[in-house]
């Protein structure tokens, strides 16, 4: 009888041990977003085909082109093209040229709106709140000129729409590349509440049934680019900015 008692303490302690344990494991991942989304990053259980280039951490934001074009199968397209990371560092800003990898400085602290020229060839970076007030630098794209406009010169003599924002990339599911060769998604819904907030995929222009997926991430909906060649997508939210490459699809 005595033995018959001791084995069923001991495997109450075992069952209980057993629980404490698998409780340390379930309480973080049921708390912790960012805990659950490593973890499923880690055992391969959600896509993870993407290079993190900036964090969390660091001032920079995804200037984004967006481009009406002609579709063939409906109404017309936007093509996303992800021009720079605009990166500031305080008394300036940093442009990294994602199409060539150069690099370009403006001599802004700050910017309040990215306008473009109506063929996108040059952007107008204005600082509506600088200290000697208004200040506007002009960027040409294909050259990487960067013109300071002068006191007084509120626009530059070249065609454009100078008072509007042109740079966004909240795509849904119809994120065209250039030259209309794939399609990003960003799409919700599935394992979204264990694993991350959203998914972004990509599929051949109009052929949703081949779509793959790319990257499961967390936080808000992030803005998307593609790169000129159609190549790699470019995304960001409060969270980083991210690469995934797309040569071996």
């Amino acid at each position: 009888m005595h033995h018959v008692q001791r084995e069923q303490r001991t495997f109450l302690r075992l069952v209980t041990l057993a629980a404490i344990l698998v409780a340390l494991v379930l309480v973080p991942l049921m708390l912790s977003s960012e805990l659950r989304l490593s973890t499923g990053h880690r055992l391969a259980l959600v896509p993870d085909d993407a290079e993190r280039l900036f964090g969390e951490d660091d001032r920079v934001e995804l200037v984004v082109l967006v481009r009406e074009t002609p579709n063939p199968f409906s109404g017309p397209s936007r093509e996303y093209t992800a021009a720079y990371a605009a990166e500031w560092l305080g008394e300036q800003i940093r442009l990294h040229d994602l199409a060539t990898g150069e690099e370009l400085v403006l001599p802004l602290r700050r910017y309040d709106l990215i306008s473009g020229a109506a063929d996108l060839s040059a952007l107008l970076f204005v600082d509506e709140q600088a200290p000697g007030g208004r200040a506007a630098v002009l960027v040409t794209r294909a050259t990487g000129e960067v013109r300071v406009l002068g006191p007084g010169e509120r626009e530059p003599a070249i065609p454009g729409r100078w008072d509007e924002e042109i740079s966004f990339g909240n795509i849904g599911c119809s994120g065209v590349s250039p030259g209309k060769a794939r399609v990003a998604c960003i799409e919700h819904g599935g394992s979204r509440l264990v694993f991350g907030d959203w998914e972004l995929s990509s599929h051949p222009f109009g052929r949703s049934d081949q779509r793959a997926p790319l990257y499961r991430g967390r936080g808000s909906d992030p803005v998307v680019g593609w790169s000129p060649d159609g190549t790699s997508v470019y995304f960001q939210n409060e969270f980083g900015l991210w690469r995934s490459d797309l040569d071996g699809e």
